[in-house]
């Protein structure tokens, strides 16, 4: 017996998790949240994952106000000397990332996005600034989802510890768990394994390892606001 294979618009979406957006674990991709979804979550970032000398964290607030825009805002923190002998997190970096979409998935495209993290040069050293463009698509076989992403990043900033150039990505579902995302990407720096869980189709957890180097993870909270 053959095994079919179909192509079709995916339901769920995870975010790219050290940045909270909708993307893969530290790459981007051309996914897009339902109209109204708004997100709200946290990241530990090992010092590998950031420019910094020691291990930090964010936080962020995400919302898609429309089916082809995303406006995330984080706050980074920051362990600064400031009015204290000993360096303390008592500082944070504030930006905000912009997405639109302006070709949805269907049956025999790809979508198509882009986006800017960071942008402002007026709010700090722009540690995530960056501009990038993505396409990705998804495939069903006996139950089984396989999504596929490529794209190409530019504008990256000196703190900024992605690079120029070219980054992708594949994402697997399994029929038995699709609660589960197995996660395979190259971030234009190194390669990153992770696995996210949806639990009570509200929260939603990551863990993966950056460059083999390190463990990072993440937990976001997610709910519909509007349609």
């Amino acid at each position: 017996m053959g095994v079919a294979l179909s192509v079709f618009t995916p339901q769920k979406v995870q975010a790219q998790y050290t940045i909270g957006v909708t993307g893969l674990l530290n790459a981007p991709s051309a996914e897009m949240n339902e109209t109204g979804r708004f997100m709200i979550g946290g990241n530990f970032l090992p010092e590998h994952l950031n420019p910094f000398d020691y291990h930090t964290g964010n936080y962020f607030v995400n919302i898609t106000f429309f089916s082809f825009l995303e406006l995330t805002y984080r706050e980074t923190l920051l362990k600064r000397s400031y009015m204290t002998a000993k360096p303390k997190y008592n500082q944070q970096d504030r930006s905000v990332s912009i997405k639109l979409q302006p070709l949805k998935e269907g049956k025999w495209w790809p979508a198509v996005a882009v986006g800017v993290n960071d942008p402002a040069r007026d709010l700090g050293n722009n540690y995530y600034r960056s501009i990038y463009g993505a396409v990705t698509k998804h495939f069903l076989f006996a139950g089984h989802e396989l999504g596929v992403t490529a794209g190409y990043q530019g504008w990256t900033s000196k703190w900024n510890m992605l690079r120029n150039g070219v980054f992708g990505g594949i994402t697997y579902r399994p029929s038995f768990c699709p609660q589960l995302c197995l996660i395979a990407e190259y971030d234009t720096r190194e390669f990153n394994l992770g696995i996210t869980a949806r639990l009570w189709n509200r929260v939603s957890l990551c863990a993966f390892t950056g460059g083999f180097e390190c463990i990072a993870g993440g937990l976001r909270y997610e709910c519909t606001l509007f349609h």
